[in-house]
């Protein structure tokens, strides 16, 4: 049956008439009357299928790498030029707090700590020996002995800063570093993260995430519970993803990490970052899958094929963004006179009616057994 006329326009490519509104989001594809679901597709039916071309925007315009990384970490640097003359630890290595990690060779500063250490001792027997009835002396000879004891302590200070020691109860993440290798004062030795949390900042709608609240994040194939640490500004890296969302904001997520079951530099997985190409449809194009999940019919090649899909940001009350797997040439089935199941083949209605599809692989066995494919109203 048909019941909607097609029209044959300029290049020979029929085309239907779309006068017939969009349903609402999740309706499914259009009914052409409220009389009762729509009839199954079967070979050789007269079939209506309105349909508009897929524009695929690429996902990398939208792509930014997370990954959970420790929620404190301190990159360990050099206090002065010198050579480095031990690693006390290695990486990945566990540490506790103040232990070594890197000694920076120090002859000159044990040899400026002697000079200290004897000046001390001088400023210290003079003090002892001045005439302590005579007032300025007295002052003369405790104030010689306040700047030796000063200096002492300087070069004391420069010896123990030759070694660089853990700030933190963690692991090394990185050493940057090799013995008897020169550094300038500046230059970063090794960098120290507590692993016992981990923390992650994604893009999320604003009105999904609040401050204190749980929120689960999928960590390469695991689920992970987490909680909203902040809700920040959207930070830039995410700022192409305004063009798909109303209202997004960046979330710092804080991931209890006591059993040590997650390691920093694992993958974050977010459905607001698209991972497959993202298409504009009608609302009236979403569908529903069996699991709850969402899909989009699409026409490719003669052949009706069943995308699953992730809904991103409304287009006004009648239009949406999606991602899914779609490919260059997809039209998309916004509405259609019968249920068409996935892998279901159609031909043009101007096709010649004689003969065998060339596009009947992996199409539908009608009932009869025929492979004939139905003939679309396009």
């Amino acid at each position: 049956m048909r019941w909607l006329i097609s029209t044959m326009c300029s290049g020979g490519v029929l085309l239907a008439l779309t006068t017939s509104a969009p349903l609402a989001l999740g309706q499914g594809t259009a009914k052409p009357s409220e009389k009762g679901p729509l009839p199954n597709a079967n070979a050789g039916d007269q079939v209506l299928v309105k349909r508009e071309a897929a524009r695929l925007t690429d996902p990398a315009k939208y792509r930014s790498h997370l990954y959970l990384h420790p929620a404190q970490s301190i990159t360990l640097t050099a206090p002065f030029d010198g050579v480095i003359r031990q690693i006390a630890v290695k990486a990945n290595g566990q540490v506790k707090a103040q232990q070594e990690i890197v000694r920076l060779d120090n002859t000159v500063q044990k040899f400026q700590l002697a000079r200290a250490q004897a000046a001390y001792k001088a400023a210290t027997i003079e003090n002892k020996l001045a005439d302590k009835k005579d007032e300025n002396q007295a002052a003369l000879a405790q104030a010689k002995l306040d700047v030796a004891k000063a200096e002492l302590d300087l070069a004391q200070h420069n010896v123990d800063q030759a070694t660089i020691r853990a700030p933190l109860i963690g692991d090394v993440m990185k050493i940057f570093v090799a013995e008897g290798e020169f550094v300038r004062a500046g230059d970063p030795l090794a960098t120290v993260g507590d692993f016992t949390k981990l923390k992650v900042e994604i893009p999320a709608e604003r009105n999904q995430v609040e401050k204190d609240r749980p929120f689960t994040l999928k960590v390469e194939q695991a689920e992970v519970e987490g909680k909203v640490e902040a809700v920040l500004p959207l930070s830039d890296k995410f700022d192409p993803l305004r063009d798909l969302f109303e209202s997004i904001a960046s979330a710092s997520i804080i991931v209890d990490n006591g059993s040590n079951r997650l390691k920093p530099g694992q993958t974050v997985y977010v459905p607001l970052i698209p991972r497959y190409p993202v298409v504009e449809v009608p609302s009236s194009a979403i569908g529903n899958l069996s699991d709850g999940g969402r899909k989009v019919q699409i026409l490719r090649q003669w052949m009706v094929r069943d995308i699953p899909v992730t809904l991103m940001g409304p287009i006004g009350s009648n239009r949406l963004y999606v991602s899914g797997a779609f490919a260059d040439g997809d039209e998309v089935i916004y509405e259609t006179s019968h249920t068409l199941p996935d892998g279901f083949v159609l031909r043009s209605s101007a096709a010649p009616t004689t003969g065998t599809s060339a596009n009947t692989t992996g199409g539908n066995t009608p009932a009869g057994g025929t492979t004939k494919p139905a003939s679309g109203g396009f």
